[in-house]
């Protein structure tokens, strides 16, 4: 279980420090050019990949 939490915080982190990767891997490589995610997308991951960081903290501290 540990182990799976781990993976799931290093996942979060990068997504909120890095959410273009995230997009990449799921949208950028079927476009194939020039095209960039939106802000709106970028701060929506931003916010959701924190949320969720603090919800596993909360988790795992009960």
């Amino acid at each position: 279980m540990k182990t799976l939490f781990f993976i799931f915080m290093v996942l979060c982190i990068i997504n909120l420090c890095f959410p273009k990767f995230g997009w990449y891997l799921r949208y950028g490589w079927i476009v194939q050019g020039e095209t960039e995610p939106s802000k709106s997308y970028m701060t929506m991951v931003r916010m959701s990949s924190l949320f969720m960081l603090l919800a596993a903290f909360t988790l795992a501290m009960a």
